[in-house]
This record gives C-alpha cells, sequence and structure tokens, in this order.
C-alpha cells in the first residue's frame, strides 16, 4: 500500500513539474526551421547544383597558405631544421638492462 501510494505521489510530482510554461515563445523555433528545410521539396521546385570541390593543386596551394600562416613570423619559410638523433653511449660496453617482456612466451 505504502509503495503504491509513493509511486502516486512520485508521478504526480513528474506531471506537475514537466510543464511548458516557463519555456518562451519562441523555444524551438531554429529547430523547426532547421527541420522544415530538410523536408521534401514541393513539386517544380529547381535543383541547385552540386558543389564543386577542389582539385589537387587548389588544395595544395590552400594547405600551405595555412601552414606558412601557423609559423612563428621569425622562422624561415620553407627550410626546415634538420633534426639530430644520437643513440646513447654504453658505459665501460656493458649492455643496458633490458625489462623484462609484458607478454611471456608460449
Amino acid at each position: 500500500m505504502k509503495l503504491a501510494l509513493a509511486l502516486a505521489l512520485a508521478l504526480a510530482a513528474l506531471a506537475l513539474g514537466c510543464g511548458r510554461a516557463h519555456l518562451e515563445p519562441a523555444h524551438g523555433s531554429s529547430y523547426r526551421a532547421q527541420f522544415a528545410l530538410q523536408g521534401d521539396k514541393p513539386p517544380g521546385a529547381k535543383a541547385t547544383a552540386a558543389a564543386v570541390g577542389l582539385d589537387a593543386q587548389e588544395a595544395s596551394i590552400i594547405s600551405a597558405a595555412y601552414r606558412k600562416g601557423l609559423a612563428p613570423k621569425d622562422a624561415q619559410q620553407g627550410e626546415e631544421e634538420p633534426i639530430l638523433v644520437v643513440a646513447p653511449q654504453q658505459q665501460g660496453g656493458v649492455r643496458a638492462v633490458l625489462p623484462l617482456p609484458s607478454v611471456p612466451r608460449e
């Protein structure tokens, strides 16, 4: 009996607390407008032309300009700084101790 009463009170509280009176009259108008644009076109409407993408040369020019814009102002354009990788030296010919493998051999 107590469970049924608690359930009824919870449902009543949910029903009263979920009204739309607190929302503005324009609430959701942008969603409705966008969904209306996605619907079927009326008969007799003109089809729009497909958008044409960039060819490889134009895309290369745009990406190069983008990378140039991201580079620091004092950096030389077009020249990458060389990277020098040096292996650590072994002391006294002793090999470094490698950690045990994480997966044991079968």
